[in-house]
């Protein structure tokens, strides 16, 4: 039982998916930047949301499926160090993509989602930075993924000017630091990671996360 909900776990909080939820997140706590987007654009939430399932989870996820058919990587997993190269380097390609036609986006929006674009330009970087990590050592994808989720969801609600609904913002980050021990206790339990390789994922996207998106760097 234990074994299953480790599994079904690990795919809810699969690195593809966080930055869904990170949007999910960001867009729907009550700020002046979304009460002022929203008003300027009030039909913008789902066909921005739409191209990012497209972009950061639907190609990605189909490119894994086919290289798997291929047999270019054992396991849609990918246990082995080595195949995560070549898939890293696409998703770098296809999040580069999301992250600069949200940067083109941001400029016809007056600049309203400089906050949110704050966490996809982290994510990038903490993409990058798993890759390079990555030639040399294993460290835990899912781990670093939902602690960078965590690191840039408290960052941002931080610097999101006229944050309305303190109790959701407490709700929402104290549900994500809980689920850094869930996703890494799972990690650990299934025998996909060793302690230190988890331990690392959740220093490196925190840390990452929490300090681009704290100082609102995007290029």
């Amino acid at each position: 039982m234990i074994t299953k909900i480790s599994r079904f776990i690990a795919v809810i909080f699969h690195p593809l998916f966080n930055v869904l939820y990170s949007y999910l997140i960001y867009f729907n706590i009550s700020s002046s930047y979304n009460q002022m987007l929203f008003l300027a654009a009030p039909k913008v939430y789902w066909p921005l949301f739409s191209f990012l399932v497209l972009m950061a989870v639907f190609f990605p996820l189909i490119t894994v499926l086919i290289m798997y058919k291929n047999k270019l990587i054992t396991s849609i997993n990918m246990p082995l160090r080595k195949e995560r190269i070549p898939v890293l380097i696409l998703m770098l390609i296809y999040y580069s993509m999301t992250y600069y036609i949200f940067r083109y986006w941001n400029a016809t929006l007056l600049n309203l989602l400089s906050p949110y674009l704050s966490f996809l330009f982290g994510g990038l970087l903490l993409l990058i930075t798993l890759s390079i990590i990555t030639l040399r050592w294993k460290i835990s994808f899912h781990a670093a993924s939902i602690s960078g989720l965590c690191g840039g969801m408290i960052a941002e609600t931080l610097v999101s000017q006229g944050t309305i609904n303190l109790s959701q913002v407490l709700l929402f980050n104290t549900l994500l630091i809980l689920f850094i021990g869930v996703v890494s206790f799972t990690r650990i339990f299934l025998k996909a990671h060793k302690v230190y390789e988890v331990v690392s994922g959740i220093i490196v996207g925190f840390t990452l996360m929490f300090y681009i998106v704290l100082e609102q760097i995007f290029f």
